[in-house]
């Protein structure tokens, strides 16, 4: 096994660079994917489903900014359950989290090639995804203070366009696409339309938890992550209501409703699509969708890369660069998988997947904050959450709800995310158990503990 200090990343970022990859991998949320569950919940509904998902990924964040400062590693979610619960449960919650953000960046793919082929009618989408795993391959194995300056100048572009569509649109919006012109029903589908919104409401924050991931690479974690956690969270909440009232009450529903590009499609039903705005949207937003490309790269290649050096997955995915540090196998690997999915399968049903894998982590994580307050009240905790223990059960409340709004928007593919997790458990029992490694960072960590409690647990990881 190599040495621990082999398997060691490079600490670069500050709070600025946490905000930045934080909005950043989430803000195509804003570009694309959030209006597929508009025919059954309209715009009322769709905003009360972005109401519970706000409060779910706020109090969350509060949770794990307390995890993240008490528990830095790259290992993020999965180190904070395996702390809490156990390798068996740290493995799972780690499988959600690759699972989450590995089928989040095929999903991002598509939506670049829609909005290629919304100003170039002739190029290929899946050509124009390939291009772009590619091209970030290249930038994720040179560094991540590389990745981070071009991440800055991307999501700074796409946070313009969007505050640049909101002056525009604001003022135009055409108030019977929001509420109906007083014949139809406020919400279509009811309360089955707000719970069938649900994960793609999600799609406005999803990722914004991949933060912790990066504590490795923090220059200070214990006062930096909380700063760069709450701050990306707060941004966007107030970009998840401008974003779909403005695009909403420009386009309407039953347009945006199965739209690969809403924001200029919006825009251009108000204004025409030879309007300056929408050919903006069209193009230059595309800077949106890229950041968060990026992003989600980033984060599956740092899951992957801390379960793999704890032993969970084959050793070779947690080999580093020997002159950049980065863990370059984590990140071709999963990224050629994607853009097989790129072809296989449409976005609105990889959303599914990815948001089911994403809740899986979100219940262990809140669970993780209520457990280790329990267990190891004395342990470091920086950054505390505030109203213990009202924020983490309130999350863990949404998150339990929000994983059977899956059902109601696929059947069969909630079934497909079940069948995964079954044979992650099968894998776990077969292979991964026998092969932890005691001598990566989150093991030796969750070893600390004193009496039978640490002497179970390097029982079970050996």
């Amino acid at each position: 096994m190599e040495d621990t200090k082999n398997l060691e990343l490079k600490r670069t970022l500050t709070p600025l660079h946490l905000w930045v990859i934080g909005v950043g991998i989430v803000i195509s949320g804003n570009y694309f994917g959030w209006s597929f569950g508009l025919m059954e919940s309209g715009y009322v509904g769709m905003l009360i489903a972005v109401g519970f998902m706000a409060v779910m990924y706020a109090c969350m964040c509060l949770g794990i900014s307390e995890l993240s400062t008490a528990l830095p590693h790259a290992g993020g979610p999965y180190s904070f359950a395996r702390r809490a619960m156990g390798p068996f449960v740290g493995f799972l919650t780690g499988i959600g989290v690759a699972l989450e953000y590995f089928i989040a960046a095929p999903v991002v793919a598509i939506g670049i090639g829609g909005y290629i082929n919304f100003l170039f009618p002739t190029i290929s989408p899946v050509i124009a995804a390939a291009v772009m795993y590619v091209f970030f391959m290249v930038v994720h194995i040179l560094g991540i203070k590389e990745y981070a300056r071009l991440e800055t100048v991307l999501v700074f572009v796409a946070l313009a366009l969007l505050v640049l569509m909101y002056f525009v649109g604001l003022p135009q919006i055409n108030v019977e696409n929001l509420f109906g012109s007083g014949g139809e029903a406020l919400i279509p589908g009811g309360l089955q339309g707000v719970w069938a919104a649900l994960p793609y409401a999600m799609w406005l924050f999803l990722a914004i938890e991949m933060l912790p991931m990066l504590s490795e690479e923090t220059r200070d974690p214990k006062k930096d992550m909380p700063k760069g956690i709450l701050s990306g969270i707060l941004t966007l909440i107030i970009l998840s209501v401008l974003t779909t009232t403005t695009a909403i009450g420009l386009g309407g529903i039953e347009l945006l409703s199965t739209s690969e590009d809403p924001l200029p499609l919006a825009v251009g039903a108000t204004f025409g699509n030879t309007y300056w705005l929408a050919q903006i949207l069209a193009s230059i937003g595309l800077v949106g969708l890229i950041a968060s490309f990026s992003g989600v790269m980033l984060a599956y290649s740092r899951q992957v890369f801390a379960l793999s050096r704890a032993g969970y997955l084959p050793e070779f995915l947690s080999k580093l660069h020997k002159k950049r540090r980065t863990p370059y196998m984590a990140v071709i690997l999963p990224g050629i998988i994607g853009l097989v999915l790129v072809v296989l399968f449409n976005p609105d049903d990889l959303i599914l997947i990815a948001t089911f894998g994403a809740l899986v982590s979100y219940i262990s994580m809140n669970l993780s904050v209520l457990i280790l307050r329990k267990k190891e009240p004395n342990l470091e905790r920086p950054y505390r959450t505030p109203f213990y223990p009202v924020v983490p059960i309130v999350s863990l409340v949404l998150a339990v709800i929000a994983i059977f709004a899956s059902f109601f928007a696929n059947l069969t593919f909630f079934f497909v995310s079940i069948v995964t997790f079954a044979v992650a458990i099968v894998y776990y029992f077969v292979w991964a158990r026998h092969n932890i490694n005691a001598d990566a960072p989150e093991e030796q960590f969750s070893q600390l503990d004193t009496g039978s409690h640490s002497t179970t647990e390097n029982t079970e990881s050996r």
